[in-house]
């Protein structure tokens, strides 16, 4: 995409998700047609929001599952920018002028404590590893925001930070390497009623590979994870929808806990 159409495509979404209701897709002269355009259109997003005040606090890994990459058309992982004021503490309320047809999903989140630098031959679960100061129990706050997800193009998904809107973090855990991450059981239960379970090797293998994966991502494009980030490594249990009044519970094994409630 040409510079004026990234500039008028992040202004766009930036207006859709401040409206806070169901979107409409980007008009067809806007739309990314490939994944390098779509991230393009999200760094400009976060351009223009760090521009108004509102800087990055983290990431978020999606698709990392092969079931997912079909739904979603994407050849592999994605990864979304996380607002630093869209990081709640548990237990958080929200109600329905944040956030429209919230969806609960149930993550393990890593806090960073050192920069990431670019690594030759690219980094893998032990080298990232060093870079952790934390876990945590998480749940990603993610939109059914389009009244017709299926007509979506994959560029689309990811321009619009596929599909993230907050992120909700239990307890830190800085004893995390005692914690066996890749068997870990993780457990969504929303209003009382459980609604899945997953392991941590649901993700790409281990979270740490998840991890991994981003740290490379972001050095091809120039960037990097940086100290104090926090990052969603992928859901563990798929998404599930969460009703007004209604409290979400993500438990994870040796990781806590983290609660929503739309109010």
């Amino acid at each position: 995409m040409m510079p004026d159409r990234t500039v008028a495509a992040a202004r766009h979404l930036i207006a859709q998700r401040d409206a806070v209701r169901h979107y409409e897709r980007l008009p067809e002269e806007l739309r990314p047609a490939d994944l390098d355009s779509a991230y393009a259109v999200q760094a400009e997003v976060a351009r223009q929001r760090a521009a108004a005040g509102r800087t990055r606090g983290g990431w978020k890994i999606g698709c990392t599952t092969l079931q997912m990459q079909k739904i979603m058309g994407l050849p592999g992982p994605a990864h979304g920018v996380v607002l630093a004021d869209s990081i709640l503490t548990s237990p958080a309320q929200v109600g329905l002028d944040f956030t429209v047809a919230p969806l609960a999903e149930c993550e393990i989140a890593m806090r960073i404590a050192s920069d990431v630098p670019a690594r030759t031959g690219g980094h893998d679960a032990a080298s990232i590893a060093r870079h952790v100061g934390a876990c945590m129990a998480a749940i990603e706050l993610a939109e059914a925001r389009y009244a017709d997800r299926a007509a979506l193009t994959p560029p689309e998904l990811v321009a619009d930070d596929v599909f993230q809107r907050a992120i909700v973090l239990g307890p830190d855990v800085a004893d995390w390497q005692a914690v066996d991450l890749e068997g870990a059981v993780g457990r969504t239960v929303i209003a009382g009623e459980e609604r899945g379970q997953g392991h941590g090797r649901d993700v790409m293998g281990h979270p740490l590979n998840a991890l991994a994966w981003l740290a490379d991502a972001l050095a091809r494009a120039g960037s990097g994870l940086k100290a104090g980030e926090v990052v969603l490594t992928g859901a563990i249990v798929n998404a599930a929808p969460i009703q007004q009044g209604q409290t979400a519970v993500c438990s994870i094994d040796g990781l806590g806990e983290a609660r929503l409630t739309i109010l």
